[in-house]
């Protein structure tokens, strides 16, 4: 017959055994109760841990306003690869130069995640586009990553943008304020444009490159949606999305002013002006094709500097109307937005002096003055 021993404890250990319990008990009670849930812009649940360190960011504008949210670029630890311009060629890198350092091989143009590279990313948090399709999306969550999920199509989200960032990276007061001003400066931009007549709206085309074609800003683009708030029209406007068009096509259009997009060097207003098709058209006789400007991130599409983008662009479109001075407007929203001064040569180079300065009132309109 095997004898049972029974060891036995003494009450104090008894007690320590317990408190160990229960202490393990309430640290997991806690991490629980740390976590935080919210709701993305497309309306699904995240839950986040107490804090996100390290955060992912794929769509591309997405890099520029957590670090205009944050004042650093310390938390992010991957960028889409077609953000990493914005820090070599625009004005980001000099605002934050430690965003030299972060990863672009998360993602690329098409947005589809690097399994491997957002693993070894290690993110708290992934920021994604949430209207472009779940092959993009599933992959994050198979990794067993928080997705935060965002629209695209109108600049007015941006507001959003702001605030879900911002509540993410526990900056949610810093979110609140900047989707403030970005609300109120964009009421502003719709009200000046508002009391324009139909006769006096140029006709406004915004052109990009495609594989065999130009592409024109239509229907559901952030383009269209700006053209109008700045009071103009796009005679694209009926066309869906980002639509190839011929040279026959705009020569009918006859647009009164040309917008070049910011992702192709080589799309330049003296290229347009040289190019022997286009001969005739209003917005070349009168030299209005204009490249959109660069700073902290590109303004053709919607971000955080898009308040002054539009009015860059209501000052494109009508010269002869007043409006605020748009220099010491880039010199307040970039040491409000980036805590950065920026210097009169900086300011030309976000205004791309160097490719519009030929171009119709420009000098006049956004020039330096005495």
């Amino acid at each position: 017959m095997i004898e049972m021993k029974h060891e036995q404890r003494s009450p104090v250990s008894s007690i320590v055994l317990a408190g160990l319990a229960l202490a393990a008990l309430l640290a997991s009670g806690m991490a629980a109760a740390e976590k935080t849930t919210l709701r993305d812009q497309m309306g699904h649940p995240v839950t986040l841990p107490a804090k996100v360190e390290k955060l992912v960011a794929i769509p591309i504008p997405i890099a520029s306003m957590v670090m205009a949210l944050d004042g650093s670029a310390a938390r992010l630890s991957g960028i889409n690869s077609a953000a990493r311009s914005d820090i070599d060629e625009g004005l980001l890198g000099r605002m934050f130069p430690a965003a030299a350092q972060i990863s672009t091989q998360v993602a690329g143009e098409s947005f589809a995640p690097n399994g491997e590279a957002l693993a070894a990313a290690r993110p708290d948090l992934v920021i994604q586009w949430g209207d472009r399709g779940d092959a993009i999306v599933t992959p994050i969550r198979k990794l067993g990553l928080p997705v935060l999920t965002l629209k695209y199509g109108d600049s007015q989200w941006v507001a959003d943008w702001l605030r879900i960032t911002g509540t993410a990276i526990g900056k949610g007061e810093r979110g609140e304020k900047l989707a403030t001003w970005f609300e109120t400066r964009m009421a502003e931009a719709e009200r000046r444009a508002a009391v324009i007549p139909a006769g006096e709206r140029p006709r406004v085309l915004y052109l990009m490159r495609g594989r065999s074609a130009l592409l024109v800003a239509g229907k559901n683009t952030s383009m269209d949606g700006d053209i109008a708030r700045a009071g103009g029209i796009n005679p694209a406007s009926q066309l869906p999305g980002f639509a190839p068009v011929g040279v026959e096509q705009i020569l009918a259009w006859n647009p009164d002013i040309i917008l070049l997009n910011n992702f192709e060097r080589d799309m330049s207003p003296q290229a347009f002006y040289a190019d022997g098709r286009f001969k005739g058209l209003a917005a070349v006789t009168k030299k209005r094709v204009y490249r959109y400007p660069r700073g902290g991130f590109r303004w053709d599409p919607p971000s955080q500097e898009t308040p002054l983008a539009l009015d860059w662009l209501y000052g494109v479109l009508h010269p002869d109307r007043s409006m605020p001075d748009l220099r010491p407007r880039i010199s307040e929203t970039y040491l409000m937005l980036y805590g950065y001064r920026v210097s009169e040569a900086e300011i030309d180079r976000i205004l791309r002096f160097d490719e519009n300065g030929q171009s119709a009132h420009y000098g006049k309109r956004f020039g330096k003055h005495p």
